[in-house]
């Protein structure tokens, strides 16, 4: 993996909670001959290029529009690892993902940057699941994306980042149901939580780790209803650690210096 050291994984899975979990946070280290900065105490600063291989894999937006990471060179990108089906962390990734973007002054010169929330579980976040998980989020920003794509370039890309996922039986009691289709749902996905800044040369530069701060107000209703005990204690109660919009929005300002 591209951080998560596999020293570290065993310490991941102990760690990790069940429902959608945010797994232990991909292991924080600043590459050799990288300098130390006011940016160190809120993520990691890095300074890596992206392989081609990694920037060609092809992936589907929620409207079916063919994308990768190199057609967006120019543009300073935002991009979260999501489950649409997901009951604890990922309404709040999502939320603050969102409000970042609205937030987001783009600068009067130069190209806005996008944002993206990637699945870990492409087998249930279709294109329509992802369309109406889009929509739930009122007039979504239109630099805000939901992508998807073949399991193997999901899983490809995903490795390379160091995003931890394991697939899991739910818990047992009564299986929650999609809130989109009603279907009943079989398994989970625990994953890490990570949000990940490219600067617009597609150079990986920083990393937001763990859950973020979020306000009920700013997550969408159906979401709301879905999520579990677990969540939504994670939404009353964010960890003293919890990223929020402002430093999202500090990342991004230090990419335009």
């Amino acid at each position: 993996m591209h951080r998560l050291h596999s020293a570290l994984i065993g310490a991941v899975v102990v760690l990790s909670l069940a429902g959608c979990a945010s797994g232990a946070s991909a292991a924080k280290s600043t590459p050799a001959g990288s300098s130390s900065s006011s940016l160190d105490s809120i993520g990691t600063p890095l300074n890596s290029a992206v392989p081609q291989r990694i920037r060609n894999l092809a992936f589907t937006t929620s409207s079916g529009k063919r994308v990768s990471l190199a057609a967006l060179t120019g543009h300073s990108v935002v991009l979260s690892d999501v489950m649409t089906l997901c009951q604890e962390t990922c309404p709040l990734d999502t939320a603050t993902l969102v409000q970042t973007a609205r937030a987001e002054v783009h600068p009067a010169s130069g190209r806005a940057p996008v944002f993206i929330s990637l699945t870990v579980d492409p087998a249930r976040d279709t294109e329509p699941q992802l369309q109406a998980y889009r929509k739930l989020f009122t007039r979504p920003p239109a630099d805000w994306q939901a992508w998807t794509g073949s399991a193997k370039n999901v899983n490809a890309l995903w490795n390379y980042l160091g995003v931890w996922r394991k697939r899991v039986a739910d818990d047992p009691g009564p299986a929650p149901r999609n809130w989109r289709t009603g279907a009943k749902l079989t398994y989970d996905v625990e994953h890490s939580d990570e949000v990940f800044f490219f600067d617009t040369s597609g150079h990986e530069r920083f990393v937001l780790e763990g859950a973020p701060y979020a306000t009920r107000s700013s997550v969408p209703k159906k979401l709301l209803q879905f999520m579990s005990s677990d969540g939504m204690k994670d939404l009353d109660h964010p960890a003293s650690t919890a990223w929020t919009e402002a430093q999202a929005q500090t990342v991004l300002k230090s990419l335009r210096t």
